[in-house]
């Protein structure tokens, strides 16, 4: 039985002309006999055209991937991708984490409106959060990052691990996020930035 499913939320990746590795949320709509369809954010008309695209998707505490072509033809913001001969498994790495209390923004992707959450912990791969708003565990999100006299901001997809709700403030909820469509780009320069910052605070040992 494929591990691919309904409603599974995938990562596209062109891999031609994308040196910043660009990455685009999707939801999989339907498996046909040599394609999986794929409804997709409509921010994808402004990716780079690529015969072949990379697909990424997380189950558990493990990432899938694989390369594929993709069919010229789209039915809005539909795409068709070749059904995989092959699927690479990986643990999904853990990564420095460096301590913050900002305040962002964020939007559930499928529906409108913003919503504010302080930022608890930050690392490339994810962030732990608390909100006013209990989010279900696979929540799409699009989060917007940007640390107040800081050289950092992004904005990119993600999906809500888990989320507990806090025992001592009702009405809070503390959540744990996993960035889906954060692009390589965009991952170095988070990782120099956490790198930095946990540098600052490093005790530096007597001569």
């Amino acid at each position: 039985m494929s591990i691919l499913r309904q409603s599974l939320a995938l990562q596209v990746m062109p891999i031609d002309d994308n040196p910043e590795g660009l990455k685009y949320q999707g939801i999989l709509e339907e498996l046909e006999d040599r394609h999986i369809k794929v409804r997709m954010d409509p921010e994808f008309v402004h990716a780079p055209v690529s015969d072949i695209v990379r697909v990424e998707f997380a189950i558990a505490n493990f990432k899938f991937r694989f390369d594929a072509p993709m069919s010229s033809k789209r039915e809005g913001n539909f795409i068709r991708i070749s059904k995989p001969t092959q699927i690479y498994k990986s643990i999904i790495r853990k990564a420095p984490r460096l301590h913050l209390n900002t305040q962002i923004s964020y939007n559930v992707w499928t529906e409108p409106g913003q919503h504010s959450a302080i930022l608890t912990d930050l690392s490339s791969v994810g962030m732990k959060m608390i909100t006013t708003r209990q989010l279900a565990k696979n929540t799409l999100l699009s989060v917007n990052v940007y640390i107040p006299g800081k050289s950092l901001r992004f904005i990119c997809q993600a999906m809500v691990r888990w989320c507990t709700r806090d025992l001592d403030i009702d009405a809070k909820y503390t959540c744990g996020v996993l960035f889906t469509t954060l692009s390589t780009e965009a991952t170095k320069r988070v990782e120099k930035f956490i790198g930095e910052e946990i540098g600052k605070t490093s005790v530096i040992p007597e001569p």
